[in-house]
């Protein structure tokens, strides 16, 4: 139904949970670009537990092409530098959940060639900078299988 996408994560544990909440709303996964950790990595797997076999995930080495390759009607490009929230999206069958980085969050370059498709998830206390990885990507995918229901 969607695709959730991480560029240049960097810390396991986060993939991990990830690809365990992928697993659990069949939802397909793409690692994408320069990542912090093996894919092999015993955090990774820890984190996931026993439920990589009923995942389905790719590794795409190159973002660039990556990014370029997806369809822009199709995307929705997560961060906290921008403005509209996520529950002002309307999530349809097919789109792909764009995340970034722990530390970097997503390119500049991608957040000011796609404005349109970008969103956040709002936050009360300005003094939190963002919030964590794995529950961002909870957040947004069960808002966009809500609303598919």
């Amino acid at each position: 139904m969607f695709t959730v996408s991480l560029l240049e994560p960097q810390i396991p544990q986060n993939t991990g949970n990830i690809g365990r909440l992928c697993a659990a709303t069949s939802t397909p996964l793409d690692i994408v670009g320069n990542i912090g950790f093996k894919l092999s990595d015993r955090y990774l797997k820890r984190a996931g537990l026993d439920y990589w076999e009923f995942l389905e995930w790719r590794y795409h080495e190159d973002q660039q092409r990556y990014m370029a390759e997806l369809d822009p009607n199709n995307i929705h490009l997560f961060s906290a530098r921008v403005e509209t929230s996520y529950t002002e999206k309307r999530f349809k069958p097919g789109d792909t959940l764009i995340f970034g980085s722990e530390t970097r969050g997503i390119s500049r370059r991608y957040l000011d060639q796609f404005p349109e498709r970008c969103c956040t998830i709002p936050m009360s206390n300005p003094g939190v900078r963002s919030l964590n990885l794995s529950s961002s990507v909870a957040i947004v995918l069960y808002e966009a299988i809500r609303q598919n229901l």
